[in-house]
């Protein structure tokens, strides 16, 4: 049976997002007290849990595979592997940073930065994942190729869109017909007041620290 993502978003989802928006205000208001109290209720280990399913070892239940998919890599022939930041950026927008598969908000990965060098212990940025803050790195949204580039797609925008961190990992290399989910381009993206956090990144240019 197709479907839109290879599970339903948990509630969790919704509520780092909240908490998430809520330190952003609290840090460009200078409030870090507040800031970081917020941060450490929205790492929620059940997002991480979540994410594990998804982007951890393949389940036939979840992936509808059982194996990583076997094709001849397709020639990079000048293909930029990536996007410029400029276009991301305009992805980002397009798609009311949200995931178009699962259809979570998102937030952008300079948010982190910005909550980590503010508060390193409460927003606990790591390249380990149980080090790394289970609600802001579940949420941080990244560009997905929907016919992957491994496989010739190219950063058109039409085959470009925002995911969230387990549906963008979980794909791996497959194609949406593979794992049996639907192009999400037949659906029109949320557009509303979201921002994705993207309201923090002046601050990340920066130098001075606040006080508690």
């Amino acid at each position: 049976m197709i479907r839109r993502s290879f599970l339903p978003a948990i509630p969790e989802f919704e509520k780092a997002a909240d908490l998430l928006s809520q330190a952003a205000d609290f840090l460009i208001a200078g409030d870090l007290e507040n800031c970081g109290e917020c941060l450490v209720q929205a790492d929620l280990r059940p997002l991480r849990e979540f994410a594990f399913l998804i982007a951890g070892p393949i389940k036939l239940e979840i992936h509808r595979q059982s194996k990583n998919p076997v094709f001849d890599p397709v020639p990079k022939e000048n293909r930029p592997r990536m996007p410029s930041l400029s276009e991301s950026r305009a992805i980002f927008a397009r798609d009311g940073y949200r995931c178009r598969f699962c259809q979570s908000r998102i937030v952008v990965k300079e948010a982190h930065k910005v909550f980590a060098k503010f508060l390193p212990e409460q927003a606990r940025k790591s390249r380990i994942n149980e080090d790394n803050h289970f609600g802001i790195s579940t949420l941080t949204g990244s560009i997905d190729h929907l016919l992957p580039y491994s496989r010739g797609g190219g950063n058109e925008p039409e085959n470009l869109v925002t995911a969230c961190g387990p549906c963008q990992f979980g794909r791996n290399q497959w194609t949406l017909e593979e794992v049996q989910i639907e192009n999400p381009m037949k659906y029109e993206p949320i557009v509303d007041d979201w921002d994705g956090l993207s309201r923090l990144m002046p601050l990340g240019r920066k130098s001075f620290s606040f006080t508690a």
